[in-house]
């Protein structure tokens, strides 16, 4: 943080409490109002003879001081804030002012903590700040506008008969009418949820090259100075070499035009839309990486879990037994308040209080409990809000109060791994419970004549087809030349090693890799079989390889290979298909999965094939 800005911030301090605090809350509105809509110039403007000005910024110590900081000018008559200039400033006064508003206590806890605990608590005034973001009235009018509101509520409708006809529903009573409408609310999420995730936004591992229109692979990040977007990726294109730019948007509105992103993007977006279509929703961030949506049902009287990547409602415990995810910290923001929501994703509350060590638990519950009171003591918030928020308050409590006769109610229900994103991805997070996936590919070797070379580059991961060096056939990703694999392989990239490789998912006893070669032309069958691979093992951990050769008659014959650095055998002679396969197995503790790795590599040696497979081919009559 800019220390001349946190030098304005704590000069507030000087004056008498009052002062102090009609300045922060003044001063809280400025920046809220250019956040909110930073292109009206209206927003950027006060005139010093202004109420504001003259009876809550002149007569506080540090005021004024603070908005010249960020960057804003004086002409006279008034002071504006040029449409130039960058809004990182007074996006940073906010949370100054946020951090800081709340009793001494807190500013004690934030300023003597850790370094990890500050990061912490930094990032949730950050997120308590950029949810008022859904509240902006245009904003939610651009956002209403790209949902197909008359097709969703005509899906509702069709499914709300559907089960009124099922249950024999008669909607004779003003009540029942009533408690339909909540029903029907209900079930619109569901098609909304549905069409946001098949319809609307789109997953964006890596960036296509507007070029080859092949996917890109990330190379490095840059931040960006823009408070709309946190950062920019970096992925370069394997084939032409260009990079190509990946902004990560932290405000929703360029992102109703832009319709893609990991899971932050979708859970932004998809929030901003449930407020524009009048529900009560909230941004929930999980420490270990992931965010999602909750909706307050008011037929349930219950936050609603919602997950826009996975199409997936009210199943919190998807996170904790499907994905396999070590819980800590689950923290919601709404414009009402910001709560710790953590028990309502685990069933294991023993053993996450014991990940839980980036503060203690009463700092953390101080500050959430400060800064939800400054929200809900803005001129903002109604009486008749607080009221109703407080009760909601109660009734979240008491609905994630932990009873330990009930913690089976739910042991019929069956959780997967994460869906959303590619399969190398979830499996590098740990957030996916498969064991077997078949792409089911075959290289046809006899269309390149008698003699077939593959070779695999890991660190590029590109499969190459040559013939005197020169390259006849180019595939994208180590997966999409396999025919089948086991045990959840994925491709390991250690950046502080620099080193690359295949291995198996931490959750499996092996993995097993299988890539099959097939002779189409019945004029040719196999001579000649050799293999270069490298491999790397630790603590005991295993890779071995076999070769299965099938013939004509349906005869097959499985070859061990005992190095798979140097192999080559003449006994798949006349075969007509090849399996090779290559099991990574054995390993010690709870890092087993990591001592048998495939294709280890440094990420320096760009060049050097990973693995060359070489087939000679003859012909049946000579």
């Amino acid at each position: 943080m800019d220390e001349s800005l946190e030098h304005c911030v704590k000069s507030l301090e000087e004056n008498d409490e009052d002062v102090r605090d009609e300045a922060r809350r003044a001063l809280l509105s400025i920046c809220r109002n250019v956040l909110r809509s930073p292109s009206n110039y209206r927003s950027r403007e006060l005139r010093l003879d202004d109420e504001v000005v003259v009876e809550k910024l002149l007569p506080a110590i540090g005021a004024m001081e603070c908005l010249f900081d960020v960057g804003y000018v004086e002409d006279g008559e008034r002071i504006f804030l040029p449409q130039n200039a960058s809004l990182l400033k007074l996006q940073g006064l906010s949370r100054l002012l946020c951090t800081t508003s709340g009793s001494s206590p807190i500013t004690n806890d934030i300023n003597k903590s850790s370094t990890a605990q500050k990061t912490f608590f930094d990032r949730i005034v950050g997120h308590f700040h950029d949810v008022m973001y859904y509240e902006n009235l245009n904003l939610q009018r651009k956002a209403k506008k790209v949902v197909p509101v008359v097709q969703l509520e005509i899906a509702t409708m069709t499914k709300m008969r559907d089960i009124q006809k099922s249950l024999k529903l008669k909607n004779a009573a003003d009540s029942s009418k009533f408690e339909g409408e909540l029903i029907a609310k209900d079930l619109f999420l569901v098609e909304l949820l549905h069409w946001f995730k098949y319809e609307f936004f789109e997953w964006i591992n890596s960036p296509m090259c507007p070029t080859c229109s092949i996917e890109c692979t990330y190379e490095s990040v840059i931040q960006f100075p823009d408070p709309h977007c946190s950062k920019i990726e970096l992925h370069r294109c394997q084939k032409c070499n260009i990079v190509v730019e990946f902004p990560r948007y932290t405000h929703p509105e360029p992102l109703l035009t832009l319709r893609r992103g990991r899971c932050g993007e979708w859970a932004n977006v998809f929030t901003l839309l449930c407020r524009s279509l009048g529900y009560d929703a909230r941004y929930v961030s999980d420490e270990t990486d992931h965010v999602w949506t909750e909706i307050w049902s008011a037929s349930s009287k219950r936050w609603i879990h919602v997950d826009p990547c996975e199409n997936v409602i009210d199943k919190p415990l998807m996170y904790e037994k499907g994905w396999q995810k070590k819980l800590t910290y689950i923290i919601a923001y709404s414009k009402d308040e910001v709560q710790d929501v953590t028990w309502r994703y685990t069933r294991n509350q023993e053993t996450v209080m014991k990940r839980r060590k980036i503060c203690a638990e009463q700092s953390l519950i101080r500050l959430l409990q400060s800064l939800t009171e400054q929200r809900q003591n803005s001129a903002d918030c109604s009486y008749a809000r607080r009221k109703y928020v407080i009760k909601r308050r109660l009734l979240e409590l008491a609905d994630m109060l932990y009873i330990p006769n009930s913690q089976n109610k739910d042991s019929d229900e069956t959780y997967e791994g994460r869906t959303s994103g590619s399969l190398m991805w979830r499996l590098a997070r740990g957030e996916i419970t498969q064991t077997d996936t078949g792409k089911s590919y075959i290289w046809d070797i006899s269309k390149y004549g008698q003699a077939f070379e593959l070779r695999y580059n890991v660190v590029k991961d590109f499969y190459y087809v040559v013939r005197n060096d020169t390259v006849l056939k180019r595939k994208s990703g180590w997966l999409e030349g396999m025919n089948a694999t086991e045990g959840g392989i994925f491709r390991k990239v250690e950046n502080d090693w620099k080193m690359v490789y295949l291995a198996r998912s931490p959750q499996a006893k092996y993995g097993r890799v299988k890539w099959t070669f097939e002779i189409s032309n019945s004029e040719l069958y196999l001579e000649t079989f050799s293999l270069k691979a490298k491999t790397e093992v630790f603590q005991g951990a295993k890779v071995s390889c076999e070769i299965e050769a099938v013939f004509d008659e349906n005869k097959t014959i499985v070859i061990a290979v005992p190095n798979c650095g140097n192999f080559h055998t003449d006994e798949v002679r006349k075969a007509v298909r090849l399996n090779v396969i290559i099991t990574l197995s054995d390993g010690q503790g709870s890092e087993a999965w990591q001592h048998a790795q495939l294709f280890r590599q440094s990420l320096d040696n760009t060049e050097e094939s990973s693995m060359i497979i070489s087939i000679q081919l003859k012909n049946r009559c000579v």
